[in-house]
């Protein structure tokens, strides 16, 4: 009886290790860059920014940063699509046809431009989000 339970032991913890080592989560794959911008919303270039809905592409980041007003708050996203990030077309870009969207155009994978998930595949990861401040004023900070 007790070699039975041995081998089902055994067999039990061989299988573990196997499932464990095998599901690997995939490692994200937009590196992870330095960022620490300061936004003027009282210059002429951040003008979309002082109201809801607006935005603008900044320089920074892995392939720049998109930053979105939604009311009271800012959304950072990194502009370097998930989706085969070696291509250089791997850029997301405000959809022309939705506002709400972010789109790469070498894949047409999609994005949520006020969370940064995949709406729309063959990406499987969502966007770089960086962290936000704004003092209520005229300036907003992107840090991470």
């Amino acid at each position: 009886m007790q070699q039975i339970y041995l081998r089902y032991l055994l067999i039990g913890s061989i299988l573990t290790t196997f499932f464990l080592t095998s599901c690997k989560e995939k490692e994200y794959p937009i590196p992870n860059v330095p960022v620490n911008l300061y936004i003027n919303l009282d210059l002429p270039s951040y003008n979309a920014l002082n109201a809801p809905g607006g935005w603008v592409y900044v320089e920074g980041g892995s392939r720049g940063i998109i930053i979105y007003r939604n009311f009271d708050s800012f959304i950072a996203l990194d502009r370097h699509s998930t989706y085969e990030p070696e291509k250089e077309c791997a850029i997301v870009s405000v959809n022309p046809d939705n506002n709400f969207e972010l789109l790469d155009s070498c894949s047409e994978s999609k994005y949520s431009i006020i969370s940064g998930v995949v709406i729309k595949g063959p990406a499987q990861h969502g966007l770089r989000r960086y962290n936000t401040y704004w003092d209520g004023a005229y300036t907003v900070s992107v840090y991470n």
